[in-house]
């Protein structure tokens, strides 16, 4: 694997290569710790600048998820009622999904006369992205005090190395109080896209997270209702730290791992260090997306550079408001980290230094429509070893919006022998498993490659048309424009003008 690893930072077919494997390997559960090890060793001894091609390379599809995206963190003990309300609701107007710290919403409704479960279902009813919850355990959401709730993170103010909290306060729970309402325990899983867990128990934080027991106990209820599981760990010293975390999150069958530097990040090389724990997760990630929910300024922008997907933020008094895109000195409760962190990414992109999009409105709801298309068939339904969407995908589907979008068409409506696909990504495969034979076009010549190579390794007849969406359509009986963005299909079907070529939106 490490020969394999090496050659991925400079091709995308080595990269195609290495995630088959990997993704074989988690899914026959032959994932040994050991791995794990040849990996980080692999990626250690890369520079930086290999580091970040390689994680680039390993976001791009199907390798891995290639879009960028912000989840906003909207509550906070602070806050009224109201306050919550349209904080969630700015974020669905923006497209963004919405991250639930629950002992917020706890600590609200209590105030409120309310159950916790009743605050999490207003907040349904006015909003369709993905809803995602975090400090859950196995009473449902976690209860803290006042010092914790309200806590002006003074680790992220200070900076490295965490030693522990400054004030002496970390995860001190209310257990009682965690138990009057752990009858909604399954409820409020039922009510998410995604859950998040965090295993950095499991690395030496035992005051700063719960039990890994408890967390599996989480991880299993979300599984059992066909949630997506994403796990936080701690980058630590870079390398024991990091590869325990890896492991924890592997062998609870996470989908998503959640990269967690800044004053955790304790590696005498910071920033290659982060580059690293994106990178090595972008390797064994089940379901191709990377997120952070701590990191710096400069870990964001080095993280973006090196593969990562999601950074996690949110409005001022949120602790998410402060955990991204800050730095010490500057890193504190209060901190609108949203409009930052915004900005960082868009920087990013704009200098050329991330090969990736950042996901708006219409691909979310093209994603959805997706879904809508394939029935629900998705991630982790695989096709020639590679998974049909990405966690992404997964969530959306969970989501309200996925819920009331109706499409035309269903992949069931699909009946023609020799198909013509215009767009190589995830609808196309799914519409190649039904046919006798189909002739692919796509713009990028990458993704048509790479889709024509994972069809025929199937068994599935598929042929390259270079880029040529009229030989496509020319060897075909019935064409389909397989992607879900409105103005994208009318320009393409404006373009081809044959009777033989439908939409599927």
């Amino acid at each position: 694997m490490r020969d394999l690893i090496k050659e991925a930072v400079n091709s995308l077919d080595s990269a195609l290569e290495l995630r088959k494997l990997i993704i074989e390997k988690l899914n026959e559960k032959k994932l040994k710790e050991s791995d794990i090890v040849e990996i980080v060793d692999a990626v250690d001894d890369l520079s930086l600048e290999e580091i970040q091609k390689l994680g680039s390379n390993l976001r791009t599809f199907p390798m891995g998820c290639d879009l960028v995206e912000i989840a906003v963190g909207p509550c906070s003990s602070s806050l009224t009622l109201t306050q919550l309300i349209e904080n969630c609701i700015l974020t669905d107007f923006m497209g963004f999904p919405i991250h639930i710290c629950s002992y917020a919403v706890a600590d609200i409704a209590e105030r409120e006369g309310l159950k916790p479960i009743d605050v999490l279902k207003m907040i349904l009813n006015e909003v369709d992205v993905p809803i995602d919850i975090d400090h859950f355990g196995m009473y449902g959401a976690m209860r803290f005090p006042k010092e914790i709730t309200h806590c002006y993170g003074d680790c992220y103010f200070k900076g490295p190395p965490f030693k522990g909290c400054p004030r002496n306060r970390i995860h001190k729970r209310l257990i009682e109080k965690e138990k009057e309402h752990a009858d909604e325990f399954e409820e409020w899983i039922k009510l998410a896209s995604t859950v998040c867990i965090n295993v950095v128990e499991e690395q030496g934080g035992e005051e700063h997270a719960a039990p890994l027991e408890e967390m599996a106990i989480v991880a299993k209820t979300a599984k059992k209702y066909g949630k997506g599981l994403e796990g936080i760990f701690h980058i630590g010293d870079g390398y024991d730290d990091l590869i325990t975390g890896l492991k924890a999150c592997i062998d609870l069958d996470v989908d998503v791992f959640v990269v967690e530097g800044a004053p955790f990040n304790r590696a005498k090389d910071r920033l290659k260090a982060f580059a690293k724990a994106v990178a090595v997760s972008r390797i064994l990630v089940k379901g191709g997306v990377v997120a952070t929910n701590g990191a710096y300024e400069d870990e964001c922008r080095v993280g973006l550079r090196s593969g990562l997907n999601t950074i996690l933020t949110g409005f001022p008094l949120n602790h998410h408001g402060y955990m991204c895109g800050y730095s010490p000195g500057t890193a504190k409760r209060g901190n609108f980290g949203l409009r930052r962190v915004v900005r960082i990414i868009k920087e990013e992109i704009k200098a050329g230094n991330v090969n990736a999009t950042f996901i708006d409105k219409d691909m979310v709801k093209a994603i959805a429509l997706g879904n809508r298309f394939l029935k629900g068939n998705v991630y982790p339904y695989n096709i020639g070893g590679f998974y049909l969407g990405d966690a992404h995908w997964a969530a959306i589907k969970e989501s309200n919006l996925c819920r009331k979008l109706r499409v035309n068409k269903t992949i069931d409506d699909i009946s023609a022998e020799k198909v013509g696909l215009i767009g190589g990504r995830y609808i196309s495969w799914a519409i190649a498993e039904k046919a006798e034979e189909v002739y692919i076009s796509d713009t990028d010549s990458w993704v048509e490659k790479a889709t024509i190579k994972i069809l025929n390794e199937a068994g599935i007849n598929a042929y390259p048309c270079n880029g040529d969406d009229k030989k496509a359509v020319e060897s075909s009986e019935k064409a389909y424009i397989t992607t879900f963005i409105p103005n994208i299909a009318l320009r393409i079907l404006n373009k081809l003008r044959d009777d033989k070529v439908e939409l599927l939106i």
